[in-house]
């Protein structure tokens, strides 16, 4: 099974802390990680050609990932697969350090992508279809007919050479890289599509250094066929080795410290399906919504070590207005809780103004458990920062993190997925090398200034980089698959 088919369905969380949509937007941002397989040393160039026969497929496929050919490992599966073990032991050799690739399609089968004259001694009986010099190999004649109408549904388009769709083509075409579609996405992502659709296309390259997987491209919420406008340092896929990974708290299994709540949220609360019910059940109107949208906030996941739940969310985000801006959206929110049985109480370092801090309880079934809360923290002259718990109480201190848009970086993320895994919080068929790594540190910065970076839905494109440690006592000799 392949890395991308095995990753076609997410289990959903069964505890309270678990069932949040935050709770997978870590696990959700590092899905495309889970592609990239294990990438080895330096590129090695192709012929000119060979990137505009990649754009030339690209509109057939929803992925493309480009790989180092490497004669001292076994040949992989899909080369068995696709050309049977002999043939695939004999061509794998004579690959040499060569790229190949490997698409994924709407049929939800593997393609092997080859050179034509990798072939040309020995093509007899296999189920291709050339290509601009490329050989696209499917598993059986249905899969090769599906293809190739595709192909004629998207028509070559061109590009210029300094748009992002044409250097991210040349990138696949020279080194290990991976190219994406919303496609992709969805079928990997599953329900957590929707907060990933900053990111729903993009192009990244990779490359491995030691046991730690780094990455550098860009991601956006629409094809990079469109990116025709390009930054004034233009569309460079570059990766570093010397990026230092964040220090996060020893404690949390995830972090996430962003400039704006719309950059995980945005999707969700542009749907009317969620909209009708804020506004009819909780007080959140459009203003309220825009409000919260343009937020910056740090969230994370803890593990509990006592209690009923294996782990508790917790958000902190210093909201406009403070406490009495909220006061009737919070208010509707408890009278919910209220009639669906959980108990409201105030801890008792607050009683002398029990509205900045609540913790709810669940007596129901004779059980006892804290399932979240609410609190307000005022430091000196800031403004004041509302922290809320899930699974857990919501802490008492600030680790909220400032990242205005005008840092560096609009969003990062810090998780360990290891313990993620020991603690049974990565269901689902996620690769071995992924659930083995250490930790897994990202960062998203905008790719082309947004002329009013306050405003919501106007930032298209991304610049994202980001490294896998992969554990000591990991099997790093995979390939594709």
């Amino acid at each position: 099974m392949t890395a991308a088919e095995s990753l076609l369905k997410i289990s959903t969380y069964r505890s309270l802390a678990q069932s949040l949509p935050l709770t997978t937007l870590g696990l959700g941002t590092v899905l495309l990680s889970g592609l990239i397989g294990v990438i080895l040393n330096q590129p090695s160039h192709q012929d000119d050609g060979t990137p505009a026969s990649l754009s030339r497929v690209s509109g057939a496929f929803s992925l493309i990932q480009s790989f180092h050919g490497d004669a001292k490992r076994p040949a992989p599966k899909l080369w068995n697969q696709r050309l049977g073990l002999v043939r695939a032991g004999n061509l794998w050799k004579r690959q040499g350090r060569s790229i190949w690739w490997q698409g994924w399609s709407e049929d939800g089968d593997a393609y092997l992508i080859l050179p034509d004259q990798l072939l040309a001694d020995d093509s007899k009986n296999l189920r291709k279809h050339q290509v601009l010099g490329l050989s696209l190999l499917g598993s059986d004649e249905l899969h090769r007919q599906q293809l190739i109408q595709r192909l004629q549904r998207h028509s070559e388009r061109p590009t210029q050479p300094t748009s992002l769709h044409s250097r991210c083509m040349q990138r696949l075409a020279d080194a290990p890289a991976v190219f994406w579609t919303s496609d992709a996405l969805a079928a990997i992502s599953g329900t957590t599509a929707p907060l990933l659709q900053q990111g729903s296309h993009g192009c990244l390259a990779l490359r491995l250094n030691g046991n730690t997987l780094h990455w550098g491209g860009y991601v956006g919420d629409r094809s990079i066929a469109l990116a025709a406008s390009q930054p004034k340092q233009g569309w460079k896929f570059s990766v570093s080795d010397r990026q230092k990974p964040s220090n996060f708290d020893q404690a949390s299994l995830l972090e996430v410290h962003g400039a704006r709540v719309d950059l995980i949220l945005g999707m969700l609360l542009s749907r009317q399906i969620i909209q009708e019910p804020l506004e009819s059940q909780y007080g959140v109107n459009q203003s309220t919504r825009s409000r919260l949208a343009l937020s910056p906030f740090s969230l994370r996941l803890q593990q509990q070590t006592k209690g009923p739940y294996r782990a508790g969310l917790q958000f902190q985000a210093p909201l406009p207005g403070g406490s009495a801006a909220w006061a009737t959206v919070l208010d509707q929110v408890s009278n919910r809780l209220e009639e669906r049985g959980f108990q409201r109480s105030t801890p008792a370092q607050d009683k002398a103004n029990p509205a900045d801090a609540v913790i709810w309880n669940d007596q129901r079934d004779g059980q006892s458990k804290v399932v979240g809360g609410w609190r307000w923290l005022q430091e000196s002259q800031k403004a004041p920062i509302f922290s809320a718990g899930l699974a857990s109480l919501p802490d008492t201190k600030p680790f909220y993190q400032v990242l205005p848009l005008s840092s560096p970086a609009a969003l990062k993320l810090n998780a360990r997925p290891r313990n993620l895994e020991i603690l049974g919080l990565m269901n689902g068929s996620w690769p071995a090398l992924l659930k083995q790594a250490d930790s897994l540190h990202l960062q998203v910065k905008p790719a082309i200034p947004s002329p009013n970076p306050k405003a919501s839905g106007q930032q298209a494109w991304w610049e994202m980089s980001g490294q896998l440690v992969i554990s000591s006592a990991a099997d790093s000799s995979g390939d594709a698959d």
